[in-house]
């Protein structure tokens, strides 16, 4: 980075907005229901929304035109950041709350219902299978963004709605800043999933990329190429797993490749001895969701292991920069997974859920977590074990994804945390002995 990007990017960490999504108080408690909906309308109020795809790691991005107005226009984005996947532009003028676009391929389509704090619907993709989505409001500085990928890994992009980025990409990372249209500042350390993740092709090379940055800029997808004329490069781009400022020591966490699987580490000493102890999850309902458990004393920094179930194995090696190795589930072949150093809240947790539907829970390394709960949506706080806390706005998948089952049901679980609280995943049941039982807990932060 040049001097003059280290001195601004300098700036902009002095600047960060690290409470955006903060609905009120220090108190320690979890927020009310008004601060949400309050909060809702707000981020609403950019016309930006951003989501997913059930059952994959589909982003999916709107930008309004007379957002509020009858009929408003629309310029709907979806892309996977995987090589030879999905990327697909949509744009047109809704019916009322309601719309229906062809992509501009001609391969695909979108349907769905415009609301206040959501959009929802259904999107068919060129090989005819059909999913859910959902968006929900995410504010300033978060979109579709153009960027432009120079032959000396320099990043350069505008959103639609006039937020700036810039980047420099250094190997697997990915470091810069994105600047708001209304002068928030957010600034990140990626890790580009398809180098730690070994995919057939490595993303960021050269090209202009029609791009997703979700809010706070916890992840940016996309493709090359002209993707709003359904022409996208095989280039992509896919960072994601933000470097934490302070990681908690011995907490890692991760993802599976070419899965909706994230997982934790926990590499600490228990009664004396080195143990690593290792989470495994999607938040999908059976019978085809994976939940397994992982824990054993190791010496030294590589290990082979076969789950609590005794159904999967998972094998690595322990860095300085993250565990990586490979993980075989049941009926799935051998996978290649990343972990990097994690803090900000990451951990593996105990928690209740309440006859409210609130969230109180603690990690093994006694960071806490805070949430209420209402129609579908939490809010509350994640604090790690210095005591720093974070604010956080999320949906339940279980409901945004109409998967079938109703998530945080009230009961106690074995769950594991993204740093920030970004994703909250785990069981109950008796999760450590191999025998989770099927409700499930799947949180993702949508701002």
């Amino acid at each position: 980075m040049t001097q003059r990007r280290r001195l601004f990017a300098l700036l902009a960490v002095l600047f960060l907005v690290t409470t955006a999504c903060s609905g009120g108080g220090d108190d320690g408690t979890a927020q009310p229901d008004t601060s949400m909906d309050r909060r809702l309308e707000e981020l609403a109020s950019a016309g930006v929304y951003i989501g997913g795809v059930a059952y994959t790691n589909t982003l999916v991005a709107i930008h309004y035109e007379g957002h509020g107005q009858p009929s408003p226009g629309m310029r709907m984005y979806v892309v996977d950041g995987t090589p030879g996947g999905t990327a697909e532009w949509f744009e047109g003028k809704a019916d009322g709350s309601a719309f229906k676009f062809t992509s501009a391929s001609g391969t695909a389509t979108i349907e769905g219902t415009i609301m206040r704090t959501e959009t929802d619907g259904t999107v068919t993709f060129a090989d005819g299978t059909k999913r859910v989505f959902f968006t929900r409001p995410a504010g300033h500085g978060a979109g579709i963004f153009d960027i432009t990928v120079d032959g000396r890994g320099m990043w350069t992009g505008r959103s639609l709605d006039g937020s700036t980025l810039e980047a420099d990409q250094s190997g697997p990372t990915v470091e810069g800043f994105v600047r708001s249209s209304t002068g928030e500042l957010y600034r990140f350390k990626h890790n580009d999933i398809t180098r730690r993740l070994n995919y057939s092709r490595q993303g960021g090379q050269a090209d202009r990329y029609t791009a997703i940055i979700t809010r706070q800029s916890t992840e940016v997808v996309g493709r090359g190429g002209d993707v709003r004329q359904g022409r996208p490069s095989d280039n992509i781009i896919a960072l994601d797993l933000a470097a934490s400022p302070v990681p908690t020591p011995g907490v890692y966490y991760g993802r599976v490749a070419m899965t909706t699987d994230k997982l934790a580490f926990d590499i600490n000493m228990v009664d004396g001895r080195r143990t690593l102890r290792a989470y495994v999850s999607d938040a999908e309902p059976e019978p085809e969701g994976d939940i397994e458990w992982f824990s054993s004393p190791i010496t030294g920094n590589t290990f082979s292991l076969a789950s609590a179930s005794g159904n999967a194995r998972i094998e690595g090696t322990v860095a300085e920069d993250g565990v990586s190795g490979m993980l075989t589930l049941p009926n799935q072949p051998a996978r290649r997974y990343y972990a990097g150093p994690a803090g900000e809240g990451a951990g593996i947790y105990d928690v209740t859920v309440n006859q409210d539907r609130s969230h109180i829970g603690t990690s093994f390394e006694g960071a806490k977590l805070e949430l209420s709960y209402k129609d579908g949506m939490v809010m509350g706080k994640v604090t790690d074990p210095t005591g720093a806390s974070v604010d956080l706005l999320g949906a339940d998948l279980t409901h945004a994804y109409k998967l079938g089952v109703e998530g945080s049901l009230p009961g106690t679980y074995v769950a594991f945390a993204a740093p920030r609280g970004r994703f909250l995943i785990g069981r109950n049941g008796n999760v450590r002995g191999g025998s989770a039982g099927l409700n499930i807990i799947g949180l993702d932060k949508k701002c």
